[in-house]
């Protein structure tokens, strides 16, 4: 065996050839790095290639084999020199810089630059001796390109400052000859602000961490280098790919401990292991712990705990056990999220957080005084790879206490006080690739079976999950043949099932759950199981009779446990529901109510579910006395006490009981315990109420009580803010309307729908307050969010439309509008809406023709609403009246005009538009339009409805109106040709008082 050395911190101290042997993921960067910098050097267009990634990902084994395979290219011997600046290179001004590059030229390059050659500069002051050593520079290099390759330019922008970045900007701009080949830790503000001079100027890839596939191929690779052939072949095998994935959870992916680890699987000694891992542990350790100390000090207790946890987090916990909210908690840990020092895995719709990079958990637990003790997440790497036995096996060969002895035993001691850390880690690995619509019964249920299984079998469901279905049922069947143990089978045939369950195997699950049911002295209680599993999936392939058919007989096996016998009640009851059979429904709740032995909570949840049935069929007594018998039971679990209160509330509100509603919403809101999402919903529900009682104070309140309580759904608290929003605009307090809405674009989780929501509702107050910026800006954020309902999208499209249109942007207006119309499923309302615009925008171009047809489509539209609606006419009439006093003009078009709205059936709407039109006129105030505009006017109107009947009153109101205007508006008695009803109408039109 070959022992090829991999320098561990160094790798441009390894020879190249074996850096290229084991590189693996980046080929293909590399090759576009290289190609880029070969274009840089024999072409004008030059590259600037940014690498980023934390400490240890491979970052200097990506810019050696760069430097490497450039160096070698004999196309690049004239056109090309390279200065590889130091790692840790501190420069503070342009000129440190130049003299950097300079001290690199010369070690690589001894004979065309020497540092004698800058002896001058010395002598002058900066900014003479800035110019002196960039002119020889750039004459020694003469018509070649030089190559900067540099690590951590994160720290070197830092150092420059704002002045000296700056400054090389400009050089590099003046001096086109520049390529850089850099790395970063992370794009700090000098890389990643629009305002700073290097915003945009590097092509930047941020670095992967190695996947399972790629730890495994480095690993071989290693094993390959060192001619290792027993490494390779285990690495090839189920449990080395197992094994793999399971230091994978530990590493997390980082480059630099893989290359420690190899050291650890391809000799027989721990201390190969312990001792580069404690090296490392000692060089990154004060890295680390300045990392740490740069935080604010919340971020910083949030990295300390996580760090000193050995699983992912929810926020809920988090925010426990640092005495915070978890509101205060999430914004803090999105900040950490775009630092780079935590990660999010999403379980459901819960998101877990960890420290992103393995080695800081490591260093932040070195700072806590235990450097005395074994590290955790190397005792956890030796939990990994060797089993009990092999971890004794190596004990015994060390007789001092050394370092190496410390974490054997700790790992020894671990697993026989936690259980298997392997098993558990590929355990937990596989139900995390499990789909959603798994119950949470289902998932617990399945890690129970699985808990103590041997690994093998682990590995086989592994092996599903990777894609490998056959190999992975293969397995199972395999272990099921040869068992001889009943027991051993039926958590064997369970755990088959939920194998086909996570591949959508339906079939397959019925097949395994069948077998177990028919199995020879299977127990009553995992027959029962079977049999309710069975059940469920059958519903799941609509066959609601063979599960109503498994659900029986659960109820009538002998021996089956009065809780399973409930469940299967329940199930049983929501079937029959589903498929229509109320009262079937209603019978099942009732037996389960009544059966002896049953648990409190299957009993509450059958008065609950039955309470839900009653009021469906339309029985709301009968409904709220089975919530009240439930809120009356003596120790009824409290989620379920909550929803009775909750339902029982809304049923009385429903009833005109709205004392009563707001009564058992203030019991959810004030009662113990009570889950935070009833809670939640009882204060939105109690707002609403206090909304049509009129109490708009106390309305506000719970809006606010809701906004503010800890651990309150997301959807709930977005609601309750537009809700409390839209009340406040009404009350004239806009500013704090559009807080509201800016809290819910920017509340983390909540959804498309809601953020669109906000976003239209403050574009239209921005709009009354008379920012035109904001407003558009609103309405185009909603254009632009991923996953916005085509209803919302629509809206925001029609009121840019509207505001473009307003403000003689046709168009662009024109082009919203077109676009809305082309969208499918869009609300009818919204596409009638869209379409008289158009109609309008279309006349104010004199574009008659094409405005006569818009409007035509927008009215047949209108017809298929029941009832019909066919939006308002004022704007369009007022486009006409503007359009020209020509009496011949003016007749033809409103004649065109209402034909259109006559063929559709859309006069009355057109008749209220024609009369509010001139009450518009009249409010404007003096001086009136000339009586002859208004009679031409009055007269195409009469012309063009002579014979349509529906549209005398319209007429009469705009004949008496007209003539009102034409006297100056002072004239009261000239309204006494009207009716009294429709002198009332003309008077509200035109804003008279009774007195006027």
């Amino acid at each position: 065996m070959s022992d090829r050395s991999l320098s561990v911190f160094t790798p441009s101290n390894t020879a190249p050839e074996d850096l290229e042997f084991i590189l693996v993921q980046r080929q293909a960067i590399l090759e576009d790095a290289v190609e880029r910098v070969r274009e840089s050097a024999l072409t004008g267009h030059k590259h600037h290639l940014l690498f980023v990634g934390p400490r240890g990902c491979g970052k200097t084994h990506l810019i050696t084999l760069i430097v490497h395979r450039v160096g070698l290219d004999g196309q690049l011997v004239d056109r090309l020199r390279i200065a590889w600046l130091n790692e840790d290179e501190t420069c503070t001004t342009l000129l440190e810089f130049l003299l950097k590059i300079h001290a690199a030229l010369e070690k690589r390059y001894p004979a065309e630059f020497n540092d004698s050659m800058l002896a001058p500069a010395f002598e002058m002051k900066a900014d003479a001796a800035l110019e002196f050593v960039s002119k020889h520079v750039l004459e020694a290099l003469g018509s070649r390109t030089l190559m900067v390759a540099a690590e951590n330019l994160d720290a070197i922008f830092e150092n420059l400052g704002d002045a000296g970045q700056k400054q090389l900007r400009a050089f590099i701009q003046e001096n086109p000859r520049l390529t850089i080949v850099a790395t970063a830790q992370r794009l700090v503000e000098s890389l990643s602000d629009r305002a700073n001079p290097f915003y945009g100027f590097f092509q930047t890839e941020h670095l992967k961490r190695l996947n399972v596939e790629d730890a495994t191929e480095l690993l071989k690779n290693i094993a390959l280098l060192r001619e290792n052939g027993k490494v390779v072949e285990f690495l090839n095998t189920l449990r080395g790919r197992s094994r793999v994935r399971a230091l994978h959870h530990l590493s997390g992916g980082n480059h630099r401990i893989y290359i420690v680890l190899s050291q650890f699987i391809t000799r027989d000694s721990v201390d190969a292991l312990v001792a580069p891992f404690m090296k490392m542990v000692d060089e990154l350790t004060p890295y680390y712990q300045e990392r740490v100390r740069w935080l604010p000090p919340l971020q910083r207790r949030i990295v300390e705990f996580l760090c000193s946890c050995d699983t992912t987090v929810p926020v809920k916990e988090i925010a426990k056990r640092l005495f915070s909210t978890s509101q205060t908690i999430s914004s803090q840990l999105q900040g950490l999220r775009e630092k780079g020092y935590i990660e999010s895995n999403q379980r459901g719709r819960e998101s877990l957080y960890e420290i992103s990079e393995p080695m800081m958990r490591i260093c932040v637990e070195v700072k806590e005084n235990q450097r005395l003790k074994p590290l955790r997440l190397l005792v956890d790497f030796l939990r990994v790879w060797y089993d009990d036995h092999e971890l004794s096996v190596r004990l015994g060969r060390l007789d001092l206490a050394t370092t190496s002895k410390l974490h054997l035993e700790s790992a020894i001691e671990r697993n026989q006080t936690e259980g298997n850390l392997r098993n558990k880690i590929l355990l937990d690995d596989f139900l995390s690739t499990l789909p959603e619509g798994i119950s949470p019964e289902m998932l617990e249920d399945l890690a129970k079976t699985c808990a103590g299984m041997p690994e093998a079998v682990i590995t086989a469901m592994r092996c599903f999950a990777e894609g490998n279905t056959a190999e992975a049922i293969s397995c199972l069947n395999e272990e099921i043949a040869a068992s001889a143990e009943v027991s051993e089978k039926v958590v064997l045939l369970h755990s088959l099932a939920a194998l086909h369950s996570s591949m959508g195997n339906r079939q397959g699950e019925i097949e395994d759950y069948t077998a177990l049911i028919e199995l020879p002295g299977a127990p009553v209680d995992e027959v029962a199981k079977a049999l309710f599993n069975r059940g469920v999936i059958l519903g799941l392939i609509n066959d609601s009779q063979g599960e109503i058919r498994d659900y029986t007989t659960i109820i009538e096996l002998p021996g089956a446990s009065a809780d399973q016998i409930a469940k299967a009640h329940i199930n049983r009851a929501i079937t029959l529901s589903q498929t229509g059979n109320s009262q079937g429904a209603i019978y099942d709740y009732t037996l389960l109510i009544e059966l002896a032995g049953v648990p409190l909570d299957q009993v509450a949840k059958a008065l609950l579910y039955r309470g839900i049935t009653l009021g469906q069929t339309g029985d709301s007594q009968g409904a709220i006395r089975d919530y009240t018998t439930l809120i009356e039971i003596s120790g009824a679990p409290i989620d379920q006490l909550a929803k009775a209160l909750l339902n029982r509330g809304v049923t009385l509100g429903r009833t005109g009981d709205s004392q009563g509603a707001i009564r058992d919403y203030t019991t959810i809101i004030e009662l113990p315990g009570a889950p935070v999402d009833q809670v939640a919903k009882a204060l939105l529900n109690r707002a609403s109420k206090l909304s049509q009682t009129g109490n708009h104070q106390g309305e506000i309140s719970d809006y606010t009580a809701l906004i503010e309580l800890p651990d309150a759904p997301v959807d709930q608290v977005a609601k309750a803010l537009f809700n409390r929003g839209v009340r406040l605009g009404e009350k004239g307090n806009h500013q704090s309307e559009i807080l509201d809405y800016t809290r819910i674009i920017e509340l983390l989780g909540a959804s498309a729908d809601q953020v669109a929501k906000a976003h239209i509702n403050r574009g239209i107050t921005l709009g009354q307050i008379g920012d035109s910026l904001g407003e558009v800006s609103d309405y185009t954020a909603v254009l632009e969010l991923p996953g916005a309902p085509v209803d919302l999208f629509a809206r925001a499209l029609f009121n840019r439309g509207v505001h473009l249109f307003r403000a003689n942007q046709k168009p662009e207006a024109r082009t919203d509008f077109d676009t809305l119309i082309r969208l499918e499923d869009v609300p009818i309302h919204t596409l009638v809406d869209a379409l008289l615009a158009l109609s309008e925008l279309h006349c104010s171009d004199a574009n008659w023709s094409d405005g006569l047809q818009a409007l035509d489509s927008g009215l047949e539209c209108g017809k298929r609403e029941q009832p019909p609606y066919f939006g308002t006419s004022n704007d369009l009439i007022s486009v006409v009246f503007l359009a020209g006093l020509s009496p011949e003009a003016r007749r033809f078009k409103v004649t065109e005009l209402f034909g259109v709205y006559q063929k559709n059936g859309a006069l009355p709407v057109l008749g209220d538009g024609l009369v509010k039109h001139l009450g518009a006129v009249f409010r404007a105030g003096a001086p009136f339009p000339p009586s002859d505009n208004l009679n031409s006017w009055l007269t195409a109107w009469k012309q063009a409805a002579v014979e349509a009947d529906e549209f005398r009153l319209p007429l009469r109101l705009l004949q008496t109106g007209v003539e009102f205007v034409i006297a100056g508006g002072k004239d009261v008695g000239i309204l006494l040709d009207l009716t009294s009803p429709e002198r009332k109408i003309l008077k509200q039109t035109f804003g008279l008082t009774e007195r006027e």
